[in-house]
């Protein structure tokens, strides 16, 4: 089928293609139009086509008059002048009206012109010229003119009406003409205006509408967000908790409980004194589960005779030594000169006995009370008893008894 081709398409192919160009143009349209008839479109008539292109041209020549309307000499009151022959203008104003109702909107505005200078214009004066202006296609110059009839009048409905059809036909400001045809009807009903109303209405409704809708997007955006934010934050700080609780010491697990120490035996006594008795032994420690040293640690600085003790210098190095040994405390059995003379310090020993036993636990593990002291007393005084095992059922000797053997 033979492509149909609105004239204006037709005119734009010739002017920038030729020869074989415009022929694969032409039949590609062709090939389109085909198709649309194959799927059960229809191509605009050619009646209608030519409407349409008629209706085009319209607008553009109604367009270029309104753009190519030449400039108009609107005058202003002058006021340095001190012209106030009202007599003549109100002649003047009365010719204009004349004219105007007449429909010879130039011969009116001249008048009116001439009226302006007679003497100081009124509201009205200056809302019957803006409606001249406005038939002559004048837009600006006739809202200037509202503008000062309001400047003079704030209620001047005639110039409200004025200024609301200009804006809403041909300044495309409709928000400005809802405002000024709304405050013209309620001094001043009109049945034109309310029609205008009702469309500027529906336009504003839509607008509201879409207000709304870009509103609950962006609402609903920022909801997103702070979910967003909300849920870092919690995470950061599930973060920070563990970190604290890391920091503050939490217990190795699985390390079995450390077998207690056995006791020591009692040490021989000084010639005339009798032996110190032995160390009790340590007791065992806790079994199965892994030792908590931060919950331990806080434990005994908790009992405030170990946290006096801790600031005797003494007492710090025996324990870091006793705590720090290869092997921990049990390792210690294996010098127990060593450990003797840490225990035997009456400022350090008692102390770390004490911690000792809190180490244990109370658990179970330790040889009872150590041996007893070797005898050492010279004549006339026993051999100290160990703190274990003692020698208290045996009879004291009293040496006069004895026979002298000597010659």
């Amino acid at each position: 089928m033979a492509a149909s081709i609105p004239s204006d398409i037709s005119k734009i192919l010739d002017d920038k293609l030729s020869g074989d160009d415009k022929q694969k143009v032409t039949d590609y349209i062709s090939s389109l139009q085909a198709q649309i008839v194959q799927l059960g479109g229809s191509l605009p008539k050619e009646e209608e086509a030519k409407e349409e292109e008629t209706k085009v041209e319209k607008e553009e020549t109604t367009t270029a008059e309104t753009s190519s309307t030449p400039a108009v000499s609107v005058t202003v009151y002058d006021a340095a002048s001190g012209a106030e022959d009202y007599d003549k203008a109100g002649d003047l104003k009365q010719q204009a009206a004349d004219a105007k109702s007449t429909g010879d909107h130039a011969k009116a505005l001249e008048l009116y012109n001439q009226a302006v200078l007679a003497a100081p214009p009124s509201a009205l004066l200056y809302s019957n010229r803006a409606i001249c202006l406005m038939k002559l296609g004048h837009y600006t110059e006739s809202e200037q003119d509202c503008n000062r009839a309001l400047d003079l009048n704030p209620d001047s409905g005639k110039a409200l009406k004025t200024r609301g059809k200009l804006r809403f036909e041909y300044l495309e400001d409709w928000h400005g003409a809802l405002s000024d045809l709304g405050q013209a009807q309620s001094i001043d009903f009109d049945p034109e205006v309310a029609e205008m109303l009702k469309e500027l209405s529906k336009k504003r409704i839509e607008e509201e509408k879409e207000q709304a809708k870009e509103r609950l997007a962006k609402e609903e955006k920022m909801r997103k967000k702070a979910e967003e934010i909300r849920k870092v934050r919690e995470e950061e700080a599930r973060e920070r908790e563990q970190q604290q609780r890391s920091a503050a010491g939490g217990g190795m697990g699985g390390m079995g409980g450390m077998g207690g120490m056995p006791g020591m035996g009692g040490m021989g006594g000084m010639p005339g004194m009798g032996g110190m008795g032995g160390m009790p032994g340590m007791g065992g420690g806790a079994p199965g589960g892994g030792m908590d040293m931060g919950g331990l640690m806080g434990m005994m600085m908790g009992d405030p005779e170990i946290q006096q003790a801790m600031q005797n210098p003494k007492v710090v190095a025996a324990f870091g030594e006793l705590m720090n040994s290869p092997g921990g405390p049990a390792s210690l059995m294996s010098n127990p000169a060593k450990l003797q003379k840490i225990m035997s310090d009456p400022e350090v020993g008692p102390i770390l006995q004490k911690i000792m036993g809190k180490l244990g636990g109370g658990m179970g593990g330790g040889m009872p009370g150590g041996m007893g002291g070797m005898g050492g007393g010279m004549p006339g005084a026993g051999g100290g008893s160990g703190a274990g095992g003692g020698d208290d059922d045996i009879p004291d000797l009293d040496m006069s008894d004895l026979p002298d053997l000597v010659d």
